[in-house]
């Protein structure tokens, strides 16, 4: 069955969290979602903002601690933007992501290289 994906916001970026195949939490930003996430679209804004103002460390360059994705415009297809050591277990994630992250499971595991291609059998 092929996931569809939509922009909530098309032009704006939109950062959105998942869980992949072994636990661990993912965060995708700035393209499309699997569309059964758009009904959560204010709990996931509120989850991105608690993220980047309670957990910066997450997004520090020097040391990520989530797999991170990035899309460039409106095509499905997201590009790894940071490879974690270690990554971040969706079960150590705050309540606030852990909610918004499990309504999305990846059916793989995120691996060192990946470009995500969601249309592709990744969610």
């Amino acid at each position: 069955m092929t996931t569809v994906l939509r922009h909530p916001r098309p032009g704006f970026m939109w950062d959105w969290w998942a869980v992949d195949a072994q636990g661990f939490l993912v965060q995708f930003s700035g393209g499309p979602a699997p569309e059964r996430l758009l009904v959560h679209v204010d709990r996931v804004d509120a989850a991105a903002a608690w993220a980047e103002e309670n957990c910066p460390a997450w997004f520090n360059d020097a040391s990520p601690s989530l797999h991170a994705f990035d899309c460039d415009g409106e095509l499905p297809v997201y590009t790894r933007d940071s490879v974690p050591d270690p990554p971040l277990r969706l079960s150590d994630a705050p309540a606030a992501i852990a909610e918004v992250a499990a309504l999305v499971e990846l059916h793989k595991a995120v691996g060192g290289t990946w470009t995500v291609h969601l249309g592709q059998g990744w969610v």
